[in-house]
């Protein structure tokens, strides 16, 4: 009996995900030593017969970082599939939600315990509707990954999986996690991997917050930066081995340290996973 496109995807899927292979950086899993010139030969294959996935983007949280990620998408495809017009990439539909993705209280912030936003759920629907998988270009958003992937009818490709799989890569054994609120979405999964971790609290991520909410707001004044950059330097006087910048708004915020060793943009990992996927 044959396999049923499901499955098929869900294992592709999973060896996207596996820890030799997220952010090209040391390959895809099952793709050999030579991963990137594979992928192109795929890339002229699949550019050939049109089978590119399409890749559903449920974004909007906040409209900067989603920008940030289909740009980086474009750059991926011009480095690992063959140019010819506007050929050489991927379909992609993307929805920019104009609303949190979670009831929220007075604070801006998720209600516990998290709760959906229907319009979120409804926008997922939409998304899963016309396209082959999804990704979501928010961190926190991840919380309701089973729920969006129940009302969709499609797979996740998560952002928090990846970066997990680019720290174990790295070897870390202590990493800082900056985002939006608690960052449990990393926190979480960190402890199970009995990876040790540190966040910034009190009034300091009271501040933080605020300012990822202006950066939702298209504003990155030099002093929103200088706290963003605070956070940074805090993590680091607690000794970690690097930190994940695990707000989508964060890369856009300090996007002159991301080329720093010890930082990881999901933002960066999520985009190379998400084209090599759509074209393997």
């Amino acid at each position: 009996m044959k396999e049923s496109n499901n499955l098929i995807n869900r294992r592709k899927m999973l060896a996207v995900l596996g820890a030799a292979g997220v952010a090209g950086a040391a390959g895809l899993s099952g793709f050999g030593k030579n991963p990137d010139k594979q992928i192109r030969n795929l890339g002229k294959i699949a550019d050939a017969k049109t089978k590119f996935k399409t890749i559903g983007v449920l974004g909007g949280i906040g409209p900067q970082a989603t920008i940030e990620f289909e740009t980086r998408v474009h750059d991926i495809c011009q480095r690992l599939i063959p140019p010819r017009q506007n050929a050489g990439y991927p379909p992609m539909v993307v929805y920019y939600h104009r609303h949190p993705p979670v009831v929220i209280g007075e604070n801006m912030l998720a209600k516990l315990p998290i709760e959906p936003d229907p319009r979120f759920l409804e926008a997922a629907k939409t998304v899963g509707a016309a396209s082959d998988f999804l990704v979501i270009t928010s961190n926190g958003a991840h919380a309701l990954q089973a729920e969006i992937e129940r009302v969709a009818g499609r797979k996740v490709l998560s952002m928090i999986d990846v970066t997990l799989a680019e720290i174990r890569r790295r070897g870390w054994k202590k990493v800082g996690v900056l985002g939006l609120g608690e960052p449990f979405v990393y926190t979480k999964p960190l402890e199970a991997l009995k990876i040790g971790y540190e966040i910034i609290d009190g009034v300091f991520r009271e501040k933080l917050d605020g300012v990822i909410f202006k950066v939702m707001e298209g504003r990155s004044d030099e002093e929103l930066v200088a706290v963003g950059q605070a956070a940074v330097k805090a993590l680091r006087a607690k000794k970690v081995d690097g930190i994940i910048l695990g707000c989508t708004e964060l890369p856009v915020l300090l996007r002159e340290s991301l080329d720093e060793p010890d930082i990881i943009n999901p933002t960066a990992l999520i985009a190379e996973a998400a084209v090599k996927f759509a074209i393997a």
